[in-house]
């Protein structure tokens, strides 16, 4: 390990004074720009430090898995950042990494090109919703994607688990995102608020769509219930209901929100990968993360 390496605690700190004062350097080298907080808000809920939050999370639950999986980030590591949207992850693995080793997908240009600005980089990249993808195979030793297998259908699941193992070393690592068994009851309330008046108003009106996204995760499905059961039986769960796509390259052919247990990962993925761990604790992770190791 590292031991000049800065302290979680204290590079979740200057990553947040990149976006509160910035310009802040580390290393010698300006940490990337950030996009406009309606940028930041459209795509993750949040902007600022929040949103930066609930990233570094992520990062710092990886970082820590991948050390106890016995494959610490070096800095001679390669990762990837699928989905990279406009790069609140990948930017906190310039702690471990030098940039040229950082690597990042998304299938919205929009994005792509942010994050090509923002690092100074050309190793950000604009995917097809489905691979194959241009980059060379055992290429890298870590994949990270946040928020991202939380939403896509069990055929774009396959295809990309697939393509990880062409583009992984052997023994590298994937971490990835899924929703939780809670977000069921979150959804679930979603259509208890519309009930009564509202409900009522709402067809008088004859509004067939949903009002926007929250009110769209109350008809995710017509039985919750039976939606929970097929997820404690070891199921993949998605659904695609109107409004829950995520808008312009992100159409319901292959996106909505996605349910994937542990039962599921470990067997459906089992001819390329080994499910390391499962790895959920609602009380500060938003999302459960799944670790896989390369077969």
């Amino acid at each position: 390990m590292n031991q000049d390496k800065i302290g979680l605690d204290e590079w979740f700190e200057l990553v947040s004074q990149s976006y509160l004062a910035p310009p802040v350097s580390h290393k010698g080298k300006t940490l990337p720009a950030f996009p406009s907080d309606i940028i930041q808000a459209n795509t993750t809920g949040q902007s600022g430090v929040a949103t930066l939050k609930e990233a570094f999370i992520f990062y710092k639950d990886s970082v820590e898995a991948f050390e106890a999986f016995g494959k610490p980030v070096l800095e001679s590591s390669r990762i990837l950042d699928f989905g990279v949207g406009w790069g609140r992850i990948a930017r906190f693995f310039l702690r471990d990494l030098p940039l040229d080793n950082i690597y990042g997908v998304d299938v919205t240009r929009e994005f792509t090109e942010i994050c090509g600005k923002t690092f100074q980089s050309e190793n950000f990249l604009t995917c097809q919703p489905h691979p194959p993808t241009s980059l060379p195979e055992k290429y890298f030793d870590f994949i990270v994607g946040y928020s991202v297998f939380s939403h896509l259908s069990e055929g774009a699941c396959m295809a990309w688990m697939k393509e990880f193992s062409r583009i992984l070393v052997p023994g590298g690592i994937v971490a990835l995102t899924t929703r939780g068994r809670p977000f069921f009851d979150f959804c679930e309330n979603q259509k208890k608020k519309k009930e009564g008046l509202y409900l009522t108003l709402r067809n008088f009106l004859n509004k067939k769509k949903p009002s926007g996204y929250l009110e769209a995760l109350g008809e995710l499905f017509e039985d919750f219930d039976a939606a929970r059961a097929r997820y404690d039986r070891g199921e993949f769960v998605h659904s695609n209901v109107e409004g829950v796509g995520g808008g312009g390259a992100l159409n319901t052919t292959f996106y909505g929100e996605t349910f994937i247990p542990e039962a599921y990962a470990r067997r459906a993925y089992a001819p390329f990968f080994d499910l390391e761990k499962f790895m959920f604790d609602p009380s500060y992770q938003s999302h459960p993360i799944m670790f896989f190791r390369k077969k």
